[in-house]
């Protein structure tokens, strides 16, 4: 998981990081954070992250403000705010905020969001559009994608979809820390995955997908990223 921390006050910045690394101990998840003293660097900054921890007020312009501006080009990153003034709670959750935690701190509360983002992540819905209509997939669901030609095969534990666009497409739209590309006409699940080898993949309902030769190493790295980051009991 990739987290900001964004607040000019070097106390709650150490406060909120012995807090998120006890709960990665806690989770077996790989938090790295990023920080940030004022709402204009962090606007500034070029990378993704899959949350923002906002202060309200800092020197600059306010939390509330840095969220505005964020949101204007990422709407899809959740942004939890911890702010000494629950009186602006209301206001944060005008940008769809995901959760709002008064200083001090309190532990059981920051776990609690912290669970219910990353069960919100498992169960990220996708809309697809199919010969049917549309279809609605849980990203979680998904084991493996499949190139047809034009078309795009999205095989889950329970059913198979015919997706009427291309698997480049498809792999745009897939969380990049939990499916890659592994062969030209394959996209793999990380979660799924049950053994491997150089050739190809094994999942847990034993289904095969093959690797490409030029795919392996990247495929083996980012793999290996992922058990760390998201399964370090499975090692």
């Amino acid at each position: 998981m990739k987290a900001a921390i964004c607040d000019d006050e070097n106390y709650w910045r150490e406060v909120l990081t012995e807090c998120l690394n006890e709960y990665g101990r806690k989770r077996h998840i790989d938090i790295v954070k990023e920080y940030f003293s004022c709402g204009e660097s962090l606007v500034k900054c070029s990378r993704d992250f899959d949350l923002i921890f906002m202060d309200f007020q800092m020197s600059d312009i306010n939390g509330i403000e840095t969220a505005r501006q964020i949101r204007q080009s990422n709407k899809e990153c959740d942004i939890i705010f911890v702010s000494a003034f629950p009186n602006v709670a209301l206001d944060t959750f005008e940008l769809n905020t995901f959760r709002f935690l008064a200083k001090p701190i309190e532990k059981e509360k920051l776990f609690k969001s912290l669970d219910d983002y990353i069960q919100k992540e498992k169960s990220r819905l996708i809309v697809f559009k199919t010969h049917d209509g549309t279809v609605k997939i849980k990203e979680s669901d998904i084991i493996y994608c499949e190139s047809i030609q034009k078309h795009t095969i999205i095989y889950t534990a329970n059913e198979i979809y015919e997706i009427l666009i291309n698997i480049r497409e498809i792999e745009k739209r897939l969380s990049k820390e939990k499916f890659i590309r592994c062969h030209k006409s394959y996209i793999t699940s990380f979660y799924h995955i049950k053994t491997y080898d150089n050739k190809r993949i094994i999942f847990d309902n034993n289904a095969k997908a093959y690797i490409g030769r030029k795919y392996f190493s990247d495929f083996k790295t980012t793999f290996q990223d992922y058990v760390l980051k998201y399964n370090l009991e499975k090692i």
